[in-house]
């Protein structure tokens, strides 16, 4: 089981990688508007609002890639100042801490995601920007967020599992922490 969901973390962590290269499209497109509107007097309609989307998708990926990849912040100097039991006591803490705040955060965006989508008669509609091109980037945008949500409290349930699975381990005096390689 250990295995598998190191292999999962490092899946996430591939994939963060590689969407990684749309901060380079972002880029690219905008350079494009600056040519466009100070050489050509010719401002776009659409950069603005696509690289702020896209953008916005990949900083919400990023927080699912810190996750699996066990890179968040975290200021651990006085859980560190203890033994391996209590270690594991507060990570236990933690754990579970995290997990109620990913059932809260996955409720807070389906609730998004589900206005974004259905209108209040019930029928599916797209919540659009409004703007002159009118993109549902704000529907796709809160749909983004309720996938990332799901995938964030999968994480949150698998890394639970782990750190139950090694508990036997630390309270005996026999655990070992493995290296995570593959995920730096």
């Amino acid at each position: 089981m250990l295995g598998f969901i190191d292999k999962v973390d490092r899946l996430v962590v591939r994939i963060g990688n590689g969407a990684s290269i749309l901060y380079f499209g972002v880029v690219c497109i905008a350079f494009y508007e600056v040519v466009t509107r100070y050489f050509f007097n010719s401002p776009t309609s659409w950069v603005h609002e696509t690289t702020t989307f896209v953008v916005g998708l990949c900083l919400v990926y990023g927080g699912v890639h810190c996750y699996a990849a066990d890179k968040h912040i975290a200021m651990v100097f006085i859980r560190d100042s203890f033994g391996p039991r209590v270690r594991w006591i507060f990570d236990f803490i933690s754990h579970t801490l995290i997990l109620v705040f990913f059932v809260l955060m996955l409720i807070g965006a389906f609730d998004s995601a589900w206005d974004a989508f259905i209108r209040p008669n019930g029928d599916f509609r797209m919540q659009t920007s409004g703007t002159g091109i009118d993109t549902p980037f704000p529907a796709l945008s809160k749909g983004f967020l309720f996938v990332c949500c799901v995938a964030l409290l999968g994480l949150g349930i698998l890394h639970y599992i782990r750190h139950l699975a090694i508990a036997k381990a630390v309270f005996d005096g026999t655990y070992v922490p493995r290296p995570r390689t593959g995920l730096e």
